[in-house]
């Protein structure tokens, strides 16, 4: 459960964090190419601010759910 975000049910910065060095490690080893994709949420701040945190959460449980359906939580 620590390797788990417990809102969006998606791994957290602790389990990033040892997932990339382990693969980046791999990746040297092996000479395979890794990727990492990150992206952020635009004017996310606003809809905590206009809409409260409660609707903040709920974009983010809809984007790791988007994000699960198309590539599956754990994707490395």
């Amino acid at each position: 459960m620590a390797a788990l975000d417990p809102l969006t049910n998606l791994a957290n910065r602790r389990e990033l964090e040892v997932t990339l060095n382990r693969e980046v490690q791999r990746a040297i080893r092996t000479s395979e190419t890794l990727s990492l994709i990150l992206f952020d949420v635009d004017h996310f701040k606003r809809v905590n601010d206009e809409r409260g945190h409660l609707a903040g959460d709920e974009v983010l449980i809809r984007l790791a759910g988007a994000w699960s359906a198309t590539c599956g939580r754990w994707t490395w």
